[in-house]
C-alpha cells in the first residue's frame, strides 16, 4: 500500500494532488487530516519503498503551502494559470546530519514519533497564535503588529540558518534571498546607466522596497506566514523569538520558555531561562540588540516598532511623490 502511495504524491501534477484532494479549497483541518494519514504511508520512518524520502518531502511542502486558506488560494490560481507545481523536494536532510549547505525544515524528523511530535508543536502554535490576533484582526494596530512579527522572525530565520549552516530558503527575508539582491542589483545598474544618460531626478528607476511586502496586507496570509516561521524557529532551531535565546532541547524549551506567541510572555515572571550560556545567541536584526543582561522581550519590541515605524516612513515619502 505504500509504494502506490509515494507513486501518488510524487506523479501529482498539483500541490492538491499530492494531498490526494481536488483542485479546489478546503477545509484547512480536513488538509491536515489528510496530510497526516498520507504522512503515515511515507514517512521515512515506516516506509521503506523506493522514493519515500521525497515523497514524505513533497507531501509535507505540499500541506505547507496549503494548511491556510491564503495559500490554496494562490496555489489554485497558479493552476488556473497552468503553472506547474512546485518540483518534489529530494529529502537529502531527512533525519540526521546534513551536508553543508542543506536546507532543513520542521518536518524533517528520523523517527515518526519525533515528527508527530513536531506537528502537535505546529498545531499548539497555530491556536495560540489565532487567540492573540484573531479577535483583532480587523484593526490596523493588530495588523501592523502581525507585520512587524513576521519581519522579525524572518530576520531570525536567516540568523539560525546561517549559524547552522542551512541553504537559503523561501522562509528568509526577500532581500536577503537570491532572487531579492538580484532584482536589487539590477535596478541599481538601471538606475547608474539612467544618471549616466541625463534622466532627471525622481525619474529614474525605483530600487526594490522590501519593506512594502503586499502579500502581508492580508491577516490570513500574514498569520500563515508567522505560523511557518515560528515552527520553524522552535522546531528546527529551539529558538524563540520571544525569548530571543536557543533552548538546550525540547523538555527545556517546554520547561522554561512560556509560550509561542508576545502575549504569553509579557506576563511570563522569567523569559529565556536556558540551561547553558552557549545556546545563547547574538542579536537578531539590523544594528544588534541590547546589551548582555538586558530583557530581550524588549529588545525584540523595540526592533518591531522601528520596522513599523521605518515602513510608514516609507509610505509617507511615496504618497508624497
Amino acid at each position: 500500500m505504500a509504494e502506490p502511495a509515494v507513486a501518488r504524491v510524487l506523479g501529482a501534477a498539483t500541490l492538491f494532488g499530492r494531498l490526494g484532494l481536488p483542485d479546489e479549497s478546503a477545509d484547512p483541518g480536513a488538509v491536515r487530516q489528510q496530510y497526516r494519514k498520507l504522512a503515515l504511508l511515507v514517512h521515512p520512518d515506516k516506509c521503506t519503498a523506493q522514493g519515500a524520502k521525497e515523497a514524505f518531502q513533497a507531501l509535507s511542502e505540499a500541506f505547507e503551502r496549503l494548511s491556510s486558506p491564503a495559500g490554496q488560494a494562490a496555489h489554485l490560481l497558479e493552476v488556473a494559470r497552468g503553472r506547474p507545481a512546485p518540483a518534489a523536494g529530494r529529502g537529502e536532510a531527512w533525519g540526521g546530519a546534513r551536508a553543508e549547505g542543506a536546507q532543513a525544515r520542521w518536518w524533517d524528523t528520523r523517527t515518526w514519533e519525533e515528527f508527530e511530535e513536531r506537528l502537535r508543536h505546529r498545531d499548539r502554535a497555530e491556536a495560540a497564535l489565532r487567540r492573540q490576533f484573531a479577535g483583532r484582526v480587523a484593526a490596523r494596530l493588530a495588523g501592523r503588529r502581525l507585520r512587524g512579527q513576521v519581519r522579525a522572525a524572518e530576520r531570525s530565520v536567516e540568523h539560525c540558518d546561517r549559524g547552522a549552516g542551512l541553504a537559503e530558503s523561501g522562509l528568509w527575508p526577500p532581500e536577503s534571498r537570491r532572487a531579492g539582491r538580484e532584482a536589487e542589483e539590477e535596478a541599481r545598474a538601471a538606475r547608474e546607466r539612467a544618471e549616466r544618460a541625463g534622466v532627471l531626478p525622481g525619474l529614474e528607476p525605483e530600487l526594490p522596497n522590501f519593506d512594502e511586502r503586499p502579500e502581508l496586507d492580508d491577516p490570513e496570509a500574514a498569520m500563515a506566514r508567522l505560523l511557518d516561521l515560528v515552527t520553524h524557529l522552535r522546531t528546527v532551531h529551539l529558538y524563540c523569538l520571544h525569548c530571543g535565546c536557543r533552548y538546550d532541547s525540547p523538555d527545556d524549551m517546554a520547561r522554561n520558555c512560556p509560550g509561542v506567541t508576545e502575549e504569553e510572555h509579557e506576563g511570563a515572571a522569567a523569559v529565556g531561562m536556558v540551561t547553558s550560556e552557549e545556546t545563547a545567541l547574538a542579536p537578531v536584526g539590523e544594528g544588534g540588540g541590547e546589551a548582555p543582561g538586558g530583557d530581550p522581550l524588549e529588545a525584540y519590541m523595540a526592533e518591531v516598532d522601528a520596522a513599523l515605524e521605518r515602513e510608514d516612513s516609507a509610505r509617507r515619502k511615496r504618497r508624497r511623490r
